[in-house]
């Protein structure tokens, strides 16, 4: 599906991502891991096509439909839950079905604007699962969520993935994924596991 080859980067002479080789097939879940600045928000950009590497090849990107879940929320603060997901998804039911995995009820008619940051971040995981595509992006997705919200985040997470290939960046939830694929980046050598 997706190949990187060879894929470097660097910001003002300081590499970040070397030479890193990387298939992702479809349907495979990923787990992107290592410390924070390592380049892991970076390799997504460049996976989305919002960074381009400074040498080697991504190959097989351009034709996939990417489902996104940035660090910022991006939703539309004087629209309802329910308007800011349909952006992506025109199925009503789907989309109030899949919020309701993860807000209360009464939230999903609340403009955007009156929600916490736990609840707009569900929003954004919300969009990206209603969303048609083929990978889904997802880059630091259970940010100010408690313990039980990512609890509901992770289970919305494997129900609606469906037969999408999943790429997460994510702190702390290592555990919670410990069945899925594991790029670690380092810094100098990436390992896949």
């Amino acid at each position: 599906m997706i190949e990187l080859k060879q894929v470097r980067k660097a910001f003002a002479g300081k590499p970040v991502l070397r030479a890193l080789d990387w298939k992702i097939r479809e349907g495979e879940r990923w787990q992107i891991v290592g410390a924070s600045g390592i380049g892991k928000t970076t390799l997504l950009r460049l996976l989305l096509g919002l960074e381009q590497p400074d040498g080697g090849q991504i190959s097989g990107a351009q034709r996939v439909r990417f489902c996104p879940v940035f660090q910022e929320d991006r939703l539309i603060e004087g629209w309802s839950v329910v308007q800011n997901v349909m952006l992506v998804c025109d199925d009503e039911v789907r989309t109030r079905e899949i919020l309701l995995r993860l807000l209360p009820g009464q939230a999903l008619d609340q403009t955007v604007r009156t929600l916490s940051g736990g609840m707009r971040r569900r929003v954004a995981l919300a969009r990206a699962l209603a969303a048609q595509g083929d990978v889904l992006v997802l880059d630091e997705p259970f940010t100010g969520l408690d313990e039980q919200s990512i609890d509901r985040a992770c289970a919305a997470l494997e129900k609606y993935a469906e037969e999408r290939a999943v790429l997460l960046v994510s702190h702390g939830t290592g555990q919670r994924f410990s069945d899925w694929n594991t790029l670690r980046l380092t810094g100098s050598t990436d390992i896949q596991k």
